[in-house]
Order: structure tokens, then sequence, then C-alpha cells
């Protein structure tokens, strides 16, 4: 079938494959061992293991030569077939309520940054945390930390190897599993790319604008020429471009340490008993399921048979075989999926979810430990001189007893200082921590989290204003032409406190509510009380819509 396999060439046409005889591994009297699969990781392998087992041996023993011969045996293996519906029934039920529930279960986790970074005038959060979204995310905030003014900002936050995988189609398994024959890319991806974050935050209430020459008088009132102006050009300008790499973070479901830990618990006895006994007895309508199956998944049609029959010809031990069937299953998976009817009936399994949902639960539990993330920030903020922030944070997590974040930070002017500054390099330091707790219970689609945190912020010299050409001098109709910068408010000591509670809805909507103390601003001086809100949504529960998938 065209496009289920990225690494292997697809068949041409429908002829059948050369006789047996000539393919070395169709050997009269040999057969494989009747359980040659059925410890395989790939549960679809396990469940089809008995007809892929006897396709195989039929080939091995010369009783098949031809796709015709094979009909009954590649029959069963068909997802459109009736014969099959039993096998698909056990195949995809576990799968598709695993990650149902894996959505609800994976808004617990508590190292998501999702928001932007602390100096956005627009920030709901103090810190940045050590993760960030799995695929994509974005982020509306609203209230002010550190700035004097209130702002509004939207954030977006992106994973490079999901983009890369996005825009290259290649097949993620490969390449983040360094599977032997993936090449030297896979590399890259696990260990640049899947590490990679990128978040850039756009200021919606802060207004661009550019400078240009200007001649002669609007009106024959003010004798002074205006030589230039600042003309508006945007109602929305790019405030802040981050790039952050997890060198340590056993929460992320991409990263290996999480797949082992999840991998370890499913694969216990106790649980891969309980995960069968839902998958085999939460289904009564199988008329139902027959009926999509054949109007949504694709049929194993002659080109797809013709390749089983080949990799079943030319690998006596039928690793080719398996691995050529889970390409159809996948793409026949993912059709069925998207089928209404089928849903239905699978949605059965929802009142199983708690099994699944405790089976994530000890995976984080086992994932549970240190996290470290390092983070480089382009920061631009409005009439102020460029600088660029660099974070480093750590977290540990505590299971049930929450997480706690520290972040460090330097924040260096941008460049090459104006002749005759009065200021250094260093823009300022920063030291932040954040506690973080879940107050309702973890498995249910709406939870509530607490997060605490303090700030504290030194600088060598006080904030830098830059005045812009044209700007009128306050009291005068006396332009400034070629610009000026000014020292506003103190140096010193900037103190933030927080308590916020962020309502975690279904389907990666988040909703953070916050209220912050301050002993002064950036630019001014005085004690500040404050609100902060906003709303963001983690695209990595709509992934199917990005890569024609079902979700996580």
């Amino acid at each position: 079938m065209p496009g289920y396999c990225d690494d292997e060439p697809q068949a041409e046409n429908a002829a059948a494959p050369p006789p047996a005889a000539q393919a070395p591994a169709a050997v009269a009297g040999q057969t494989v061992p009747g359980d040659f699969c059925k410890n395989d990781p790939r549960r679809e392998i396990r469940v089809f293991c008995g007809d892929l087992t006897n396709f195989l041996n039929d080939v091995k023993t010369g009783k098949v030569l031809t796709i015709a011969d094979a009909k009954d045996d590649l029959d069963k293996l068909d997802a459109s077939n009736g014969k099959s519906t039993t096998n698909i029934i056990d195949a995809t039920a576990a799968s598709l309520a695993l990650s149902a529930a894996l959505q609800t279960a994976d808004q617990s986790r508590l190292d998501k940054q999702l928001s932007s970074a602390s100096s956005a005038s627009g920030t709901t959060s103090l810190i940045s945390k050590a993760g960030s979204a799995d695929l994509l995310s974005f982020a509306l905030d609203t209230g002010a930390l550190t700035q004097s003014v209130n702002g509004a900002t939207s954030t977006l936050s992106t994973n490079a190897d999901q983009v890369f995988r996005l825009i290259t189609g290649h097949n993620p398994d490969c390449k983040l599993t360094l599977v032997a024959g993936c090449g030297s890319l896979a590399r890259f991806e696990k260990y640049i790319l899947n590490e990679t974050n990128i978040v850039a935050t756009f200021a919606l209430a802060q207004q661009s604008s550019t400078t240009t020459a200007t001649s002669g008088q609007a009106s024959g009132t003010a004798p002074t020429q205006v030589s230039s102006a600042a003309i508006p050009t945007g109602a929305g300008r790019l405030s802040s471009i981050s790039a952050r790499y997890e060198f340590r973070n056993k929460f992320d479901p991409r990263s290996t340490k999480f797949q082992t830990a999840l991998t370890s618990v499913l694969q216990t006895k106790t649980n891969v008993d309980a995960v069968d006994a839902v998958a085999k007895n939460i289904f009564t309508n199988v008329s139902m399921l027959n009926e999509a199956m054949k109007a949504s998944a694709p049929p194993l049609d002659n080109a797809t048979r013709s390749k089983l029959l080949q990799a079943a010809q030319h690998d006596s031990t039928g690793t080719a075989l398996v691995n050529a069937f889970e390409g159809y299953f996948g793409v026949a998976v993912a059709a069925l999926a998207k089928d209404q009817n089928f849903n239905n009936a699978v949605g059965l399994v929802t009142q199983y979810r708690t099994v699944y949902e405790n089976l994530w639960q000890n995976a984080i539990n086992q994932a549970a430990g240190a996290l470290f993330t390092a983070s480089y920030t382009y920061n631009k903020p409005l009439n102020q001189p460029y600088t660029h922030d660099i974070t480093l944070i750590f977290a540990h997590d505590f299971q049930d007893q929450g997480m706690l974040t520290f972040n460090g930070a330097v924040s260096i002017y941008d460049g090459a200082l104006p002749s005759g500054a009065k200021y250094g390099r260093i823009h300022d330091g920063q030291i932040s921590g954040e506690y973080d707790r879940t107050l309702t219970g973890k498995s249910g689609s709406t939870q509530t989290q607490l997060s605490v945190a303090g700030y504290w912020q030194y600088q060598p010299d006080p904030s830098v204003l830059n005045i812009p050409a044209g700007t009128v001098a306050p009291g005068t109709t006396i332009p400034i032409p070629n610009g000026t910068q000014e020292f506003v408010g103190t140096a010193g000591s900037l103190w933030v406190t927080q308590a916020k509670i962020t309502i975690k809805a279904s389907k990666g909507i988040n909703i953070p509510l916050a209220v912050s103390w301050s002993n002064k601003t950036d630019l001014l001086q005085g004690s500040k009380v404050g609100a902060q809100f906003g709303i963001s949504y983690d695209f990595s529960s709509l992934t199917g819509l990005f890569t024609g998938g079902g979700g996580q």
C-alpha cells in the first residue's frame, strides 16, 4: 500500500512475486515456532502473532507460492475484512483508550512552560520551567510582574524535532530510538532537535514604529521645523525569542528515559493481564465494528499482499514480515480512528481509563527526580536597549508532594554601548524559585494546580530608557532630533512574590490566575500589587491534526 512504510520501496504493480522455489527461505519442512512473535513489544504484532505464524509457515513449507494461494491467510490480516475483527478489537482497543487517557493524565505534568518569560510586559509566570510543549502551544497573557506597564502578550512555543518530523514526514520511531540503519540524522534528531524548543513572544499592546524624514509644517502657527517623525507601523511586535535545550527531562514523553519507564510499567505481567482483560471484554456491537472496518480501513490490496509475501519468502526469521505488517497496520488504525462509528465503539473503553491512568502515573513516579534546562533569550523591550538573557533551570519532582523549580539568570545589553554611556554591559542578575502542586486528583479531565513563587533581581545601574528621534520634549513643542538615553528608576534589588492557581481543563487548555506583590518595578519606585491572568493551549492533544495520526 503506497505510503505506509517510508524506508521501503513500494510495489510497482499487483503481479504475484516469483515462485517460492526461487526464495531461499521457503524450504519445505522448515517452520518457525508458534511463539516467535508472541513476546514482541508491539501489541499489534502480539495480537496477530498466530495468523502471522501460520502465514509464514505456509510460505516456508511451500503451501503458499502466490498471493492467490495466500488469500485465506492474508484475509485474516486485512483490517477491512471481517475475519480480522477479533484481532482488530484486541489490538486497537488498548492503544486508543491509552491515547485518550494519556491526554488527560498529561495534564498533571508540573514541568511545562507555556507562557512568556518573567521579563515580558504581560507575563503570568515569575520563572521558566524545565519542560515545554511537546509539539506546539499558544498562550495569551496579560498583567505585569517586573515591568512598570501592564501589557498583553502572545507566546508561541514549539519543539524543533516535532516540527522537523511534520515538515519532512520522517518516521518518528526510527529517529527517536536510533534503530540500526537510520543513519546519522537519527542521532542529530535525538540529541539536538528533540531536546530543543523555540519560544517567541509578541507584545500585542505595543506599537512598532519607524522614523522618517519630514519637511515643512502642517500649519503656520508653529515656527519650529520638524525634520523627522516616528510613524507607527504595527499594533504588535516581537518582544523576545528564546531557544531552550533540555539536558534532562525524564517527564517528557519524547525522552528515552520516560519511554523506558513507561514500557517497564506496561510490560509488568500484572499490568499486561489487566490491559488484556479490558481489551477483550468491552465490545458488544461487533456488527457496527465490521461496518466501520469495511468503510474506513484501507484494504490489504494486491500490492501490499505481494510485499508481505516477498517478506515471508526472503526472511526465514519472520522479522521482515512483522515489520511490513506493522507498516500496513499503522495506516489502517489511523484511518479507523477517524471513523466516528468505530470511535463510538471504542468509547466503551473509557470506563476502564483508570487502568491506563494508573499505569501512566506509575511511569511518572518512576521518572521522578531532577530536571535541567538551559535557555537563551533575545529580549526586545519597548524603548529600552535590547538584551541577551541566559537562564539555567533546575527542578526536582517529589512525586505526589509537588515540584520545586529554581532559575538563575543573567541579562547582558546587546551590542556595543553608546559612546559616553554611564552604564556597563550587565543589565541585571536574577534568582527565582517556585513550588507547584496539583490540588485536585490527577485522573480528572479538569485539574487545579497551585503555584507559589519568589523572584529577586539585582541591577547594578538604573534602567535605561531610549527616547526615539522625533519625540517631543516634555512641556514643549520642541522635537528631539537624534534621540537620547536617560536613566529611569534606581539600581538595586527588585523583589516579587506571586501566588497562582492554574485551571487545567480538558484537551490541553490551561487558565492561570495570579496575584503578585513587588517592592518596585523596572522603571518606577514604590510597591505594587497586581493581577495576572491568561489562557494557553497545548496542541499536543491535537497531534493527529498535523500528522494524520490519532493523537499522542
